[in-house]
């Protein structure tokens, strides 16, 4: 069995309480079973210079049958002019997995 771990950044500025608004947007509409939220420091490189700052993490656990609805939905909802969104499919026990199915049903 298997699930999907979507994962994107946001930005540090904002505030936890705001995360938490813009992330429960996919639980109410069931697309996501749970999501996992911290702060994390990125590196990265952004026009030709090397940036270092904290941001948001957000990892969205969903049925690899709404991966493709809710990258769009994160794509349109982001504040990020690039923001990067990645994903995985995930080996995870049979319960685990029918949790999740069912809770984005």
């Amino acid at each position: 069995m298997s699930v999907v771990k979507v994962t994107t950044t946001l930005p540090i500025s904002w505030k936890e309480f705001e995360v938490g608004e813009w992330a429960h947007n996919f639980l109410s509409e069931k697309k996501v079973a749970c999501i996992q939220i911290d702060r994390i420091r990125s590196i990265y490189q952004w026009n030709q210079t090397i940036n270092s700052e904290e941001e948001w993490r957000l990892s969205f656990t969903t049925d690899s049958a709404l991966m493709p609805n809710l990258i769009q939905n994160i794509e349109s909802l982001h504040p990020y002019d690039t923001p990067q969104i990645t994903w995985n499919s995930i080996d995870s026990n049979e319960k685990y997995s029918a949790w999740v199915k069912e809770s984005v049903r």
